[in-house]
């Protein structure tokens, strides 16, 4: 490639667009509409909304940030996991939120197209349910 067509190519691929370009008009996928069904279900009562992970180290981990000496732990380990997803720091944490937390982180770090999915259902949902 000869360093004028290089050049086009990448303003090409730089360029931004305006209101005027087309627009994505593809809908959701089919694994979102599953998701936005699996939330509703929830919502209905037939599906549950809790979550049981075995894992004893974890299990450990945990119990050992909810005692009271650990607190700023918990709290540091909580803002850490926030700062990771992009949120504002948040004044308590629990091992419930710890868990969502993570799991999110997880989820963000190594299957980013399904946490897209997810949150592309959770909007599909609220509109939905408007």
């Amino acid at each position: 490639m000869t360093d004028d067509a290089e050049l086009e190519e990448l303003k090409a691929a730089t360029q931004r667009g305006d209101r005027n370009d087309e627009v994505d008009t593809e809908g959701p996928t089919a694994f979102t509409d599953e998701i936005v069904d699996a939330l509703e279900a929830i919502e209905q009562g037939e599906l549950g909304k809790t979550i049981a992970v075995r894992d004893q180290p974890i299990a450990a981990l945990l119990a050992t940030l909810d005692a009271d000496e650990n607190e700023d732990k918990m709290q540091s380990v909580g803002q850490a996991l926030e700062d990771e997803l992009g949120r504002k720091h948040s004044k308590v944490f629990d091992r419930s939120e710890i868990v969502r937390l993570s799991l999110r982180v997880g989820l963000q770090a190594a299957a980013e197209e399904t946490m897209a999915d997810l949150n592309d259902a959770v909007g599909e949902h609220a509109r939905q349910n408007l």
